[in-house]
Parts: C-alpha cells; sequence; structure tokens
C-alpha cells in the first residue's frame, strides 16, 4: 500500500496493490478465509467501517442533490443525471443563474469573497452558452458594492473608457486597504471634474480611471 497526504488538512490517499496484500482470490471454498483477509487488511488502514457500514462515506454531493440521483442505479446514470440538471443550457437554468447574481451583494464579505460569488455565476453562464458582456459584469460589480465603496464607483463609472474585471479587481482591493486602515478621508476622485471638461481642449483627450494606488501618496 502507499499512501499519499492531499493539500486537505486531514485527508489521505491510500493506495492498496490487491496482488500482494490481499492475494487470496474468492473460490467457492474459500469464502471465510478470502473474507478474514480483507478484513484484516481494511480494518489496519482504518477503511472497515466503511465496507460495513458503521461509517458513512463522504460525498462530493451537497444533501440537497443527492434526491436527484437517489434511483440511479449506477456511477454513469448518476453522472448523466447531474449533467442534464446542472450542465444543460435550459432557458430555466440559465434565468435561475441570472436571479442569483443579481442577489449578490458585497455585505459583511471581503472584496476577494464577493467578486469570487459574482465570477463563480458568471462562469456558470458562460459554461452554459450565456456568457455575460464585461460590461455588464462590471456594472453588477458597482451596484452592489455598497455605500462605502461609492466614491470609488463613482470614479470609475465616470471613466470614458471600459474597465476590465482584472483591473477592477485591484483597484478594489487596493481600495478596501485603504478603508482598513481607517484612511477613508485621504482618498478623493477627481472624476466629475473630468466628465466635465473631457470634451474641452484637446478633442483626441480623455478622462482617465484614476488610480487608487496614488491616493495614500497625496496626503501628507
Amino acid at each position: 500500500m502507499t499512501t499519499k497526504t492531499t493539500n486537505e488538512p486531514h485527508q489521505t490517499l491510500i493506495t492498496i496493490n490487491i496482488t500482494t496484500q490481499a492475494p487470496l482470490k474468492l473460490t467457492a471454498n474459500n469464502y471465510v478465509s478470502w473474507k478474514l483477509q480483507f478484513q484484516t487488511l481494511f480494518t489496519g488502514y482504518g477503511l472497515l467501517g466503511y465496507i460495513d457500514g458503521s461509517k458513512r462515506c463522504p460525498s462530493p454531493l451537497s444533501p440537497t442533490i443527492i434526491p436527484f440521483i437517489a434511483q440511479a442505479k449506477t456511477s454513469q446514470e448518476a453522472w448523466t443525471i447531474i449533467a442534464n440538471t446542472y450542465a444543460k443550457p435550459s432557458r430555466g437554468r440559465i434565468k435561475q443563474i441570472k436571479g442569483h447574481l443579481k442577489k449578490i451583494t458585497k455585505g459583511s464579505q471581503s472584496i476577494i469573497e464577493y467578486l469570487q460569488a459574482i465570477k463563480s455565476r458568471a462562469d456558470e453562464l458562460a459554461i452554459l452558452g450565456a456568457p455575460m458582456n464585461e460590461d455588464d459584469l462590471i456594472d453588477q460589480i458597482l451596484d452592489n458594492l455598497g455605500d462605502d465603496y461609492k466614491e470609488l464607483v463613482r470614479a470609475v463609472q465616470a471613466c470614458d473608457s471600459s474597465i476590465s474585471f482584472d483591473e477592477l479587481h485591484e483597484k478594489l482591493l487596493n481600495f478596501e486597504a485603504i478603508l482598513e486602515n481607517g484612511k477613508t478621508d485621504q482618498v478623493h476622485f477627481p472624476a466629475s471634474a473630468n466628465v466635465a471638461n473631457r470634451h474641452i481642449g484637446n478633442r483626441n483627450s480623455t478622462s482617465r480611471c484614476p488610480s487608487s494606488n496614488n491616493h495614500s501618496n497625496n496626503t501628507g
């Protein structure tokens, strides 16, 4: 047998070499010896409980999913049921995900948690063949950040050019750090002035999204 420790705490993968560790093959006359061989082997590695039912096998499925596959007779059938239920690009499923997406708000979540929640739903839509436009994704993020981020939201919305998800991610992390350090009085975005004057003077000039990295440098 070989063991391998996984990245997850308290989890170890066990590989048993049946040929060498359980060489006795079952015949019509040796069931007792064959059974004892495996009982001894499984007991030694703490696995017998999963065989006799005294331990519950870990499941990669949540309890709400199990009823859907309760009648499946094979793992392939269970896999197919799950795929048809959750991976099939039905209008109902797409509408459901979009509904969940609209309800996501930052609340007490960190920026990373908030963006991960939104991005995971957006990725689901993409898998189902209904990807979100990046501008719509950005609007979804900005609309539900809350009052603490309203100054940054106004600045981003005032930009002439679109901002990418990665760029917004970085700005939000920087802004979150400023909020956590209690320096909200040091944050100033000259967005409104840029918008009012963006077509004055050089017609080719455009307002640029301010970088939150620079705000702390303007204080002293």
